[in-house]
């Protein structure tokens, strides 16, 4: 479950173009870890999001390099669906699914106008060793998938300025913008976490896809348009780069 904060900080361009049309774009993402100023791959995400008018699908497929000394193989899919009103994004159902250890697991969630009507995760986990969510902190709320969705895009994020309620099946948390700035070519935008709930209350464990305390997103302007080429998270243990390719 560690790995969703890394996931859902690299899925997918939204598309800067009119909702007129069908709209399908194909993205891959090189995660790498810096250990000692070197960039080290470690996993590969492909994606692949169909937008109109209306509607949004996205699809995702994950799988991480065999360094067993830094990180442990997992290998997933996702998907993501919603509505679009008014460039307002409504998420309706979410599904992660990944395998490892070679042991399988499954997260769903189903929303009704940004709500929680219900989510299941196989294995179930132990809401006991974890700080309580109640009804309230599911309202209103998006998955992490249509939160990297609305932080891809400038333009959709009100040039970095919206704030972002997210659940992910376990943990409730916000992102917030709390700086933005240029430096070399790039327009930054950074995001800093607020835990609200479903974490453990201590976890000093040394793990490369522990949630991201900040996250830089890196847009450059491409022909009027300010696009995503990269995305750096940061936490107590490590830092990751995120390059971005669109096919």
């Amino acid at each position: 479950m560690k790995l969703y904060y890394y996931l859902f900080l690299v899925f997918i361009l939204f598309s800067n173009q009119s909702h007129a049309k069908l709209e399908k774009t194909n993205i891959k993402y090189e995660l790498k870890l810096n250990i000692l100023g070197v960039h080290i791959k470690i996993g590969e995400i492909n994606s692949y999001l169909v937008t109109s008018d209306s509607d949004y699908n996205l699809k995702f497929d994950l799988e991480t390099e065999k360094l067993i000394n830094l990180v442990t193989t997992i290998k997933g899919s996702g998907t993501a669906k919603g509505t679009i009103k008014n460039l307002i994004l409504y998420p309706e159902f979410y599904q992660y699914k990944y395998t490892k250890k070679k042991k399988d697991k499954n997260t769903q969630i189903l929303f009704n106008n940004s709500n929680v009507l219900s989510t299941s995760t196989i294995p179930k986990f132990d809401i006991n060793k974890l700080t309580p969510i109640n009804k309230n902190m599911l309202i209103d709320v998006i998955d992490p998938i249509t939160g990297m969705i609305y932080i891809s895009n400038y333009e959709l994020n009100n040039e970095c300025t919206n704030k972002y309620k997210i659940f992910d099946g376990k943990r409730r948390y916000n992102l917030t913008y709390t700086n933005k700035f240029e430096k070399d070519g790039y327009i930054i935008c950074r995001l800093t976490q607020e835990k609200i709930a479903g974490f453990k209350a201590s976890n000093d464990k040394n793990d490369v896809f522990k949630p991201a305390q900040i996250i830089d997103a890196y847009y450059k302007k491409i022909n009027d348009t300010y696009i995503l080429e990269k995305i750096i998270t940061k936490n107590n243990f490590s830092n990751l780069l995120i390059d971005v390719s669109y096919f």
